[in-house]
């Protein structure tokens, strides 16, 4: 055997920075792990890159961010649903509101004519009766020259005729606050009499009478008076509720009559 055969292989150390992870780890272990390691330019078997798969959204995180927009959707529509009754509750209670003060403007122009005479004041006295219809309490009759509430046509617009105002229902069978009217000399048992309704909102009213009698002067439902007309009444109406089951929405104004008995030193009750 020569001395060349006899010489071993020479390894030559490869420099290893000291404290390194490489320098505490064995060889074969480094080369596990680069083996180990996936390749983010490889794509696996069902062709799709590890990168992607790395930078990806579980199914966990996609279902609870589809719960959390369905709770936030859910929110929003009650939100908005709130906000779309509040406003047709408020746009109807608004037309009520207008509808109301417009029958208590006509009514008290034809309270404020309200008429009276010497000769046969039996014809010119004011009435209440009680109704049981609708939402109100009474029913007022007196005798007017106003033309309020009277439609196009209607003769007794233009000449001194008797109204009656109360809950009642029309042809139809409509409920609401109806008029009729007659010429104030006529036999009421026999005389044509015109009705119509006037609301179908105001659903009645209320009368209250200041009686001005000495020693039981103040406020009264009840008039016994078919002779008389009063110097002051309290005309409450009754229009049907913005919602159902509701309270009725009440329009309440105090009416000085001209040519009735003045009010005197227990006006501030009437108030």
């Amino acid at each position: 055997m020569s001395i060349a055969d006899c010489r071993l292989p020479i390894h030559y150390p490869t420099f290893v920075a000291p404290g390194s992870l490489k320098a505490r780890l064995p060889v074969k272990c480094r080369r596990i792990k680069a083996v180990l390691r996936p390749n983010p330019d490889q794509h696996s078997a069902f062709g799709i890159r590890h990168s992607a798969i790395s930078s990806g959204f579980t199914l966990l995180e996609v279902m609870i961010a589809i719960l959390i927009m369905s709770i936030a959707m859910a929110i929003a529509f009650q939100t908005f649903s709130a906000v779309t009754r509040a406003w047709s509750g408020a746009r109807v209670l608004i037309d009520k509101v207008h509808h109301g003060d417009f029958v208590m403007g006509q009514l008290t122009a034809a309270l404020r004519s309200m008429s009276i005479s010497t000769n046969a004041p039996e014809k010119y006295g004011f009435r209440i009766e009680n109704n049981s219809e609708g939402e109100g309490e009474h029913t007022i009759c007196w005798v007017t020259d106003s033309g309020a509430f009277m439609p196009p046509g209607e003769i007794c617009g233009h000449t001194r005729h008797r109204i009656e105002v109360g809950a009642g229902r029309d042809d139809d069978g409509i409920e609401g606050l109806v008029v009729t009217v007659w010429p104030y000399l006529a036999d009421e048992e026999e005389v044509k009499k015109g009705s119509w309704l006037v609301s179908e909102s105001i659903k009645g009213l209320r009368c209250r009478i200041y009686d001005t009698k000495e020693g039981e002067e103040g406020w009264t439902d009840q008039w016994e008076y078919s002779n008389a007309i009063p110097g002051l009444v309290e005309i409450t109406l009754y229009a049907e509720p913005p919602e159902e089951y509701g309270d009725p929405v009440e329009f309440r104004q105090l009416i000085e009559i001209p040519l009735g008995p003045p009010v005197t030193n227990k006006l501030t009750e009437a108030k």
